[in-house]
């Protein structure tokens, strides 16, 4: 039985029932899943600012429980205190967004990303370059709708999402495309029905990658990149 912690790093609690039912209906018959989401800290994550405010909710999180569980996910695109929470971890930890831009690059020669607000753009940008794919990236589209909104219109959403991947389709020749935002996760089955091209969904996504480590018994390197942290040097957390 493997036994996986889904963190969502916001103070909104309404997505963790939602988040769960979703990823249980992907998850192996033999996962059990737990999400929880930060006590303090942003609502929703869309700036820099916002994800640095995150990491301490996060990280508090893991270290008062990770040894109750056999791989951790970090349930946002932007992928807030992933490379801290594998320092501290010596199981596997995976994020949405890295998760989710790394299969995209499998599945064709480019890829898009969806994202909600314009200042996302660079931001996934960078991401895009901090792992190595900024070539196979052919846009980032955003569709001016904030996280905290995307369910308040599903139409509205999925209609502004499907605008969003056809127009990089005709202008980019985009052949894969990657939702930006866990947010979008109740979104996917439509939107995938009516585009041309493969969709990535990442919670989805990252769920799966977590399963595939955890059963090949595979977790990140302590040699190089990521260290054990020495957490006498943090005071006042």
């Amino acid at each position: 039985m493997e036994k996986i912690l889904v963190i969502n790093p916001v103070v909104d609690s309404r997505w963790n029932k939602t988040d769960g039912d979703y990823l249980k209906k992907i998850a192996g018959k033999d996962t059990l899943i737990e999400v929880v989401n930060i006590e303090k800290g942003p609502k929703t994550i869309e700036s820099f600012y916002d994800e640095a405010f995150a990491l301490p909710g996060i990280l508090r999180i893991v270290r008062e429980i990770k040894s109750q569980y056999d791989g951790i996910m970090i349930n946002c695109f932007a992928d807030p205190g992933l490379k801290a929470v594998r320092e501290v971890c010596d199981i596997p930890v995976v994020g949405a967004g890295e998760s989710a831009i790394i299969l995209a690059s499998m599945l064709g020669h480019n890829f898009s990303i969806i994202s909600v607000k314009k200042n996302m753009i660079p931001m996934f940008e960078m991401k895009v370059v901090s792992l190595g794919l900024s070539k196979r990236l052919s846009s980032v589209e955003y569709i001016d709708i904030p996280v905290s909104e995307l369910e308040d219109d599903f139409c509205k959403t999925e209609e502004a999402i499907i605008k969003a991947i056809n127009s990089t389709i005709k202008q980019n020749n985009t052949e894969v495309t990657v939702l930006g935002c866990t947010g979008m996760l109740l979104l996917y089955s439509e939107v995938a029905k009516r585009v041309s091209i493969p969709v990535v969904e990442p919670a989805a996504t990252a769920l799966k990658v977590l399963e595939i480590l955890i059963d090949l018994g595979i977790s990140h390197s302590k040699t190089g990149l990521y260290i054990t942290p020495e957490f006498e040097k943090i005071i006042g957390y």
